[in-house]
């Protein structure tokens, strides 16, 4: 048990983490994996605000808090990327070792306070010797003898030595220990003070990425930096690349709900689909669509009102996104502002987003080389806006944020237009939008119980608080979970939204006896009035046949109407052991099992 009971870093996402749970599954998985398996290191990749720091976070806060066979070290090179100057090789030994020390002490003796800005290395030594901490003792004067020695090679041997100490005294002293390292790529320009020269140190990672005792879990956000210069080299072959995916569609709405909460603003379904659609689950986006400066901002959940706050997000100075990518881009600014040829290709790429780009086409509709185009193209993949999948073949962006913003722009330079022209495609986009808005309300909802459904545990609930019946009902593990909407059986709709297939406890592997599957059929209305009995007749009939077809050896049948139901149907539900939902109901299953829940 630890002495303080907050995390020893701070979660800045607290309740807004969502959709991160297979990476961490991975990470759980990872440090199980200590020491026994060799080649165990591997990366999250993605561009910045993708998450990647607040799954590292969180996944330290978690082994800080709940185990004690594994050492969990967290470093952090964030404050160093889109710096000017690159890192020093003092500097890099200074975050390194004092990354190493914090996290040891902390977790050692259960004090996560020494987390705290107030804690560099001088009171770190001093917290040792109130403890009388000798290995911490031993290591800070290995430091400090190396750091003053004179040598012109002394730097070089420090940062040698703060990276390869973890894994020969995990190894010897019996201390497994995970290494988390965040912004991994600002290590491939580190400068040298004594021979006044820039070095790639990543490859020095060799020794620390293969062994069993203290392997490596990295994070990066320069994508190419990370893949061609990082990850290649010395560590080909020895670190995985994890590439991190935006937010699934249901976690999306998940996210807004959860954002119009906190933020005290009212959202719909309809509402939290078009945000998806405009963000592809990119969740920074998503984020400042929901946070915005914008006044229009608090008319929500009008469509008009979404519209206009995209609008200033990414073009007025004020706008997060518009700050988000000018800063981005300013990084680049070598690469991208050297003739207009590489305006024109970025302009071109971003209009066929995650398309197979053609250099020879582009270079024919746009009048230029088709050298010249393959040189923008590496520029651009160097800049991560667009992704090389091939010797010479390249991918459009996916973000449709980063394409609008990259349109808006080049249109205003290339073509010479107004802001407010360079727009105009923009609001004809949004209408298409906002006229099939209302053929994905029901489906939504579909979606989002398919999400809750997946991550049923096992675990027994109250059967009167969620389903309307007495005593539990156990939340099987499914196998699989099938949509089934747009089924047609003999001309006739199928009334069986989602299908989940579980095995009983005790069951043979489903795998090899399929016959011996369970499952859930699931029913799920979002009309304007309550379900009526003649609905769940239907329903009734339809599981029926479902039944005959599969020959489950035990089915469970569920319905949920956002508008309820009458008495009538309730009657009929009750008689025929139907698991039964209203809105407050499936909200109330839906937090058990990590969801915020439907907006009333």
């Amino acid at each position: 048990m630890t002495e303080d009971r907050f995390d020893p870093i701070e979660d800045l996402v607290g309740d807004l983490f969502v959709d991160r749970h297979e990476e961490l599954r991975m990470c759980r998985e990872w440090v199980e994996r200590i020491p026994r398996m060799h080649l165990n290191s591997f990366a999250f990749v993605g561009r910045r605000r993708t998450g990647k720091t607040a799954i590292l976070v969180r996944f330290f806060n978690e082994l800080f808090h709940t185990q004690d066979r594994v050492i969990p070290v967290f470093i952090s090179f964030a404050r160093y990327v889109g710096r000017r100057e690159p890192i020093s090789y003092y500097d890099f030994a200074r975050e390194y070792f004092g990354g190493y020390m914090r996290s040891y002490l902390a977790f050692r003796y259960r004090k996560p306070r020494l987390f705290g800005d107030e804690f560099g290395l001088p009171r770190l030594r001093r917290f040792a010797e109130q403890v009388n901490d000798e290995y911490a003792l031993d290591l800070y004067d290995h430091y400090e003898s190396i750091l003053e020695e004179r040598d012109i090679s002394a730097a070089h041997g420090l940062a040698q030595w703060v990276i390869n100490f973890p894994m020969g005294y995990a190894r010897m002293d019996n201390m497994p220990t995970a290494i988390i390292i965040d912004e991994f790529q600002v290590l491939t320009n580190v400068y040298d003070p004594r021979q006044d020269l820039h070095h790639d140190l990543t490859d020095s990672f060799q020794r620390a990425s293969e062994t069993h005792w203290a392997p490596l879990l990295i994070s990066g956000s320069a994508i190419t930096m990370l893949m061609e210069e990082a990850l290649s080299g010395l560590l080909s072959g020895r670190i995985v690349a994890e590439h991190l995916k935006p937010l699934a569609r249901e976690h999306v709405h998940d996210l807004v709900f959860r954002f119009a909460k906190d933020q005290g603003l009212r959202v719909t379904e309809a509402f939290a689909e078009a945000v998806w659609r405009l963000t592809s689950g990119y969740p920074y986006s998503v984020k400042r669509l929901m946070v915005s400066r914008c006044e229009e901002r608090h008319r929500y959940p009008s469509m008009e009102a979404l519209e206009a706050v995209m609008h200033h997000e990414l073009t007025d100075a004020s706008g997060g996104l518009w700050q988000h990518y000018e800063t981005e881009f300013n990084k680049y600014g070598d690469l991208l502002n050297t003739g207009k040829v590489t305006r024109r290709v970025m302009f071109w790429a971003v209009k066929y987003p995650e398309e197979r780009i053609d250099a020879r086409r582009v270079a024919r509709e746009i009048g230029v080389d088709v050298d010249e185009v393959r040189a923008s193209l590496r520029k651009l993949q160097q800049a991560d806006i667009v992704l090389r999948v091939g010797w010479n073949l390249y991918r459009g962006p996916g973000d449709p944020m980063l394409r609008r913003y990259v349109e808006f722009n080049c249109r205003q330079e290339i073509e010479d237009l107004s802001p407010e022209e360079a727009a105009k495609d923009w609001h004809k986009e949004y209408e298409r939008l906002r006229g099939r808005m209302s053929n994905f309300v029901g489906e939504v909802a579909e979606v989002y119980v398919d999400a809750v459904m997946r991550a049923f545990d096992g675990r027994d609930v109250e059967g009167p608080a969620h389903f309307g019946t007495p005593g539990t009902v156990r939340l099987p593990v499914f196998k699989r979970v099938v949509r089934r909407g747009g089924i047609v059986n003999k001309g006739v709709p199928v009334e069986i939204d989602l299908t989940g297939e579980h095995a009983e406890t005790g069951a043979p592997d489903p795998a090899k006896l399929a016959g011996e599957m369970s499952a859930w059929l699931v029913q799920v209305k979002y009309t304007s009035e309550p379900i009526g009995p003649d609905d769940i007749r239907k329903f009734l009939d339809q599981t029926d046949q479902v039944v005959a077809e599969r020959s489950y050896t035990n089915v469970t049948r569920w319905y949920f109407s956002k508008r309820g139901y009458t008495e009538k149907a309730v009657g009929c539900l009750e008689q025929a052991g139907v698991l039964h939902s209203t809105l407050a109901q499936f909200n109330a299953l839906a937090k058990r099992v990590g969801f915020f829940g439907l907006p009333e």
